[in-house]
């Protein structure tokens, strides 16, 4: 999976590669220097070339590998491999004639490559330095010795300098693991620093929940990436939002058909896999007070065979943020909707109706089209109170409430206005129109039984724009006063209010 940058490298940044490969080419050219030059002319000549041409093109290999991927583990291990072939095959061709000292340089040197222990230069540099004194102690005292000091020297040297290669690559690929997940981690929290202020930017849970999957995509370069919603009731899912396409919203899925969202859900926990086909899959469950509020789902071709830490900690994080964020952005449309809603019937309140008259008026000013406003006042509703009590007057209104819902269109806007009063907003309707909504109303409210109470009757006046009114505050006086004229005309009817007090 490629790594969460949000900008390249600078260059300041230290390259561990080609310093480890810059003290591999110092061994390469020590071993083909030593080795090459001491066989000229003898019988070893083109064994030494070969090793010293084929150490050298085993560097140019190592060479051609990315930065990003040289510290990995299958890399050091081949790596490792090839050093455990050529440094010991160049100890061999540097060895003695009828001396197996070089062995126990071979020996040395295996174990500095299996074992990084600093203590183990330390003691091959003091049984380098005793050798070296065993010889010329005895060749002090003229103890003849069939050895070749030169050639033991020559051994010393390119042992000492492989075992220092071997720990000083040790120490610049530590180094550089490190370097890469403090790398990793500032990426991370400024990935995270980010996409926090464009949650926190927005209280709309579809922005909220865009903002997650399109900038979590743009991160991943993945092909698909969105949330899902789970019902912990029903167990129904819908794809919530899609960063691909985010015109497609709550698209319902059969979440048989998704195993492994299933498996996120049920564990609570991350889910990885990358070998998936057509795409690799990651899954987080988006987990805030213990609830899960659906799922983060990622699909992408480019994932690696394994999740960082640092990845799988961002995941989490981001998850967590994430329903942190849009549980916040619930309970702040919740609290909006229960501010502009009517407790007692669930239509829009009288505040929430003011504001909506004004943005529909504007913009039927602006487009040069009708608007009407009707204004239902129920008549005799305090006599049900009085003889049946307010319970059963609360339960003649929301059945109102639900009538007058029905009988609107899409574009209409009912509210309660307030008591036994409710308006409805008629978006580009004139005055013949409304008038005849107003009466479909009037017909569907007489035409309910209530049990014990009977029929109950209603009162419409209506308004218009711009046939009798041209402003916020004209179309509510002047609906006002046609019901009025509606209550004075023996109830039951429609009116609208003109110069000629035509009541209908």
């Amino acid at each position: 999976m490629p790594r969460l940058d949000l900008k390249p490298k600078s260059e300041s940044e230290i390259d561990h590669r080609k310093a480890v490969l810059s003290l591999r080419w110092l061994l390469v050219i020590l071993a083909s220097y030593l080795t090459v030059f001491s066989y000229l002319g003898a019988e070893g000549f083109l064994l030494a070339s070969g090793v010293a041409l084929a150490f050298s093109a085993s560097n140019v290999v190592l060479m051609l590998i990315p930065q990003e991927r040289f510290t990995g583990s299958g890399i050091q291990k081949a790596v490792t491999f090839r050093d455990l072939i050529f440094v010991p095959a160049t100890l061999y061709l540097l060895r003695g004639q009828e001396h197996y000292l070089y062995v126990a340089f071979i020996a040395i040197f295996v174990l500095a490559v299996l074992w990084h222990d600093l203590r183990l230069v330390l003691f091959s540099l003091l049984s380098v330095s005793l050798l070296f004194g065993v010889f010329n102690y005895f060749r002090l005292f003229k103890f003849e010795l069939d050895a070749n000091v030169e050639q033991f020297l020559t051994l010393s040297l390119f042992f000492v300098v492989a075992i220092f290669y071997i720990f000083l690559s040790e120490g610049f690929t530590r180094d550089s693991k490190l370097s890469n997940a403090m790398l990793e981690e500032n990426r991370i929290a400024e990935v995270m620093v980010e996409m926090t202020r464009v949650l926190s930017s927005s209280l709309n849970s579809d922005e909220v929940l865009y903002s997650i999957v399109s900038r979590l995509r743009e991160v991943l370069d993945a092909e698909q990436c969105s949330i899902v919603r789970i019902d912990p009731k029903t167990g129904t899912a819908k794809v919530t939002v899609k960063a691909s396409n985010p015109e497609e919203r709550d698209i319902e899925i059969n979440l048989d058909d998704y195993p492994e969202l299933q498996q996120a859900y049920a564990s609570r926990r991350l889910l990885f896999i990358p070998d998936a086909k057509p795409l690799g899959i990651i899954a987080i469950p988006m987990i805030t007070h213990e609830s899960v509020l659906g799922l983060i789902d990622v699909r992408s071709a480019n994932l690696t065979p394994m999740l960082t830490d640092a990845n799988a900690r961002f995941f989490e994080v981001m998850a967590s943020t994430a329903a942190n964020a849009l549980r916040n952005a619930q309970l702040f449309e919740e609290v909006e909707h229960r501010a502009r809603t009517d407790f007692l019937t669930g239509l829009p309140n009288h505040r929430f109706f003011q504001a909506t008259l004004t943005v529909e008026l504007g913009r039927a000013q602006r487009h040069n089209h009708t608007l009407s406003l009707l204004i239902i006042d129920l008549d005799f509703l305090k006599e049900v109170n009085d003889r049946f009590g307010h319970p059963s007057g609360d339960v003649v209104i929301r059945t109102i409430a639900d009538t007058i819902r029905s009988s609107c269109r899409e574009i209409d806007f009912a509210a309660r206005y307030g008591g036994e009063e409710f308006t409805v907003i008629l978006p580009e309707t004139p005055l013949v129109g409304a008038t005849q909504v107003a009466d479909r109303i009037r017909e569907k409210i007489a035409a309910v039984q209530f049990p014990g109470i009977g029929s109950i009757t209603a009162s419409i006046g209506i308004s218009n724009y711009p046939v009798n009114a041209l402003s916020k505050e004209d179309l509510i006086r002047i609906a006002d006063q046609a019901l009025y004229v509606a209550k004075n005309g023996g109830r039951d009817r429609v009116a609208y209010f003109n110069y000629q007090m035509i009541t209908k």
